[in-house]
């Protein structure tokens, strides 16, 4: 007997007819969870059937799993590491360095989410959410560049690229209108020498001697 296919991959536009439901029926904000559509990744059968989706909320360097939903719970064991496969994968695309979720099934414990420290729940970004919220585990996935770092220096090397990129653009502009000046003073000096010379050009040819030697006509 062949084994079913199934897919993973980045939910579309085209898959909302098929998470609506699914968001409903789990008493989920089905409009909230529409304009956040790009968090989730979904798993489909070999006929491109939705049969599952999982929300990835991004804020750098950490994400939260959210949202789980499936057609078929049947499935659901077979499906969700499918999922938790795919969600790694964008992770590491994103060089996340921590997990978090509020899902407390028995498979996300074994994954190695646990319950966080003091130390890693004040690191709880904002942009997931109150952190009192309901339960909520961690999972370290690699060492937190940001980890001994106050928000005040996160936020000044958040910016140091922006800065560097705005500092080398002045360079640029400077050196631009260094050369535009330059050519500008090129440009003058060169159209003195050529009104300079159509000058003496002009008076040689005022004064020149087959003009001053001519015979006049008579009168």
């Amino acid at each position: 007997m062949t084994e079913p296919e199934f897919h993973t991959r980045r939910a579309t536009l085209d898959d909302l007819p098929a998470l609506r439901p699914l968001w409903e029926a789990d008493r989920l904000d089905a409009a909230v969870l529409e304009k956040r559509l790009t968090e989730f990744q979904v798993v489909c059968d070999a006929e491109g059937r939705l049969l599952g989706a999982i929300g990835l909320q991004l804020s750098k360097p950490q994400g939260l799993l959210h949202s789980e939903v499936f057609a078929d719970f049947a499935l659901a064991d077979t499906l969700r590491p499918l999922l938790w496969e795919r969600v790694k994968a964008v992770s590491r695309n994103h060089s996340l360095a921590r997990m978090w979720t509020r899902e407390s099934l028995l498979f996300w414990r074994g994954q190695g989410f646990d319950p966080p420290d003091e130390e890693q729940l004040g690191r709880f970004p904002a942009a997931f959410g109150a952190a009192d919220a309901g339960p909520l585990f961690t999972l370290k996935l690699r060492d937190d560049p940001f980890a001994e770092m106050t928000p005040e220096q996160e936020e000044m090397l958040l910016k140091k690229p922006l800065r560097e990129d705005t500092e080398r653009m002045l360079r640029q502009a400077r050196r631009l209108k260094l050369v535009a000046a330059l050519a500008a003073i090129i440009f003058t000096v060169l159209l003195a020498i050529f009104g300079r010379y159509l000058w003496r050009y002009r008076r040689i040819q005022r004064f020149s001697p087959d003009d001053r030697y001519s015979p006049r006509a008579p009168r």
